[in-house]
């Protein structure tokens, strides 16, 4: 076995469903939503809002002094419609509504 340096690093595209939701995400802006959305299609676009937008924080977790990454703020409120399926905005402070008729 021999390491080797200097190789360049293949530029990867994700697997489909989350690079998928990832680009996603990216294009939205804030008070955009997406739609007619089910239950795991609803956590890979709020998984990839927050590991976009959301800003974390390193806090202490117990006793034996572990850290775990907080999320400070949410950037996503999500809402279940008649049909059972989701619509997910995209929002800039956790108490901003999307809108007041839902």
């Amino acid at each position: 076995m021999k390491i080797e340096k200097g190789i360049p690093i293949p530029v990867g595209n994700g697997n489909g469903v989350v690079g998928k939701f990832n680009e996603i995400a990216k294009q939205m802006e804030i008070g955009d939503s997406v739609g007619g959305l089910t239950k795991s299609q609803r956590a890979s676009l709020t998984t990839a809002l927050n590991n976009l937008y959301c800003e974390k924080k390193l806090v202490k977790n117990d006793y034996y002094k572990r850290h775990d990454l907080r999320p400070l703020n949410k950037v996503f409120r999500s809402l279940k419609e008649k049909n059972n399926l989701y619509r997910v905005w995209r929002v800039e402070k956790p108490t901003q509504w999307a809108s007041e008729e839902s």
